[in-house]
């Protein structure tokens, strides 16, 4: 027991080291392409920042064969995803991140919801229709995605924003952020394997683990990425990122199918996780409201109403899944 959570704490600390550099990277290769930090966050940051959620994904599907490991750690990102919002809220409670949003900034949210939303209403229907062994659903999820992101690129506004790494060059940091991806890669194709020891030691569902703690590792990129642009005042990046991660890390059910040999994933998935793609909903959907109204109301002086009731609604998510 002690060396598979050993194991566990070290993929964690992996992840970190490795995504806080790739992140790093890619700001700084948005700032010499002239790219707006906004489009980054919602295209490219987003891909790097999911790619544990991806590769691990894959290896759960096609190594360890769990359709719950697989998907169960892809819902459960999008929920943790929108839970740093509110822990970011929480630990910078001086900066207003919602009034600093533009209304282009929403767009992304929206698309997200669109697509918790297929996946719940796919999820509700338990029937497979198969066409060379992968869903027609997941394949539907996919093409929705394309279709967002082509619309995302045509709305792109290169935006004149200040310097931050005039003395940085270039070549050294796509390296960089190539090197980096491939070891969150490595990382997301052995933590499928660490997550089924710690369901077989801890004599847990493999739901609970994938939703819980498979998700919390592959999107620790996610809130390490929030925390350093929120500290560098880029909350069009910080949203960007949440809403783009989302947009990924469904789109990439379709590939997890694509390896699930053993029929439709979508249908081989336990109850619990249309729940926790309900709560997704509810979450992102309290997020698009208070980008709308532009609400800080704070609670106490401490939290938001906003904030608070995504804290209630993952907790709600693990009472369910306990």
């Amino acid at each position: 027991m002690f060396l598979t959570w050993t194991k566990f704490v070290i993929l964690l600390i992996l992840v970190y080291i490795f995504g806080t550099r790739a992140t790093k990277s890619a700001d700084i290769i948005a700032e010499k392409k002239k790219l707006a930090r906004a489009f980054m966050g919602v295209v490219f940051i987003s891909m790097i920042t999911s790619f544990p959620e991806l590769f691990t994904g894959i290896s759960a599907a096609a190594i360890v064969k769990s359709a719950d490991l697989a998907v169960g750690e892809i819902i459960g990102s999008c929920v943790f995803n929108l839970l740093i919002i509110a822990l970011i809220e929480g630990v910078f409670r001086k900066k207003k991140l919602y009034i600093h949003q533009k209304k282009g900034d929403i767009m992304p949210l929206g698309f997200s919801f669109i697509m918790v939303s297929l996946l719940t209403l796919f999820l509700s229907l338990n029937f497979s229709v198969t066409i060379f062994n992968v869903g027609i659903f997941s394949l539907m999820i996919f093409v929705f995605y394309i279709v967002f992101l082509r619309i995302l690129f045509k709305e792109r506004k290169i935006t004149i924003e200040i310097e931050l790494y005039k003395n940085k060059s270039l070549k050294p940091e796509i390296i960089n952020f190539i090197i980096s991806g491939l070891v969150i890669i490595g990382i997301g194709i052995y933590l499928p394997v660490v997550g089924k020891e710690i369901a077989e030691v801890m004599n847990w569902s493999e739901s609970f683990v994938g939703v819980i703690f498979l998700a919390f590792v592959t999107s620790f990129p996610e809130l390490v990425v929030s925390i350093s642009t929120v500290r560098i005042g880029a909350f069009d990046m910080f949203l960007g990122n949440i809403a783009g991660s989302n947009l990924f890390n469904i789109a990439i059910i379709f590939l997890i199918d694509i390896f699930y040999l053993k029929g439709d994933v979508l249908l081989d998935l336990s109850p619990v996780n249309m729940t926790c793609g309900i709560i997704a909903m509810m979450m992102n959907f309290i997020v698009i409201f208070a980008l709308v109204r532009k609400s800080s109301y704070k609670v106490f002086n401490l939290i938001s109403i906003n904030a608070l009731l995504l804290v209630m609604l993952y907790m709600l998510n693990l009472i369910i899944l306990i």
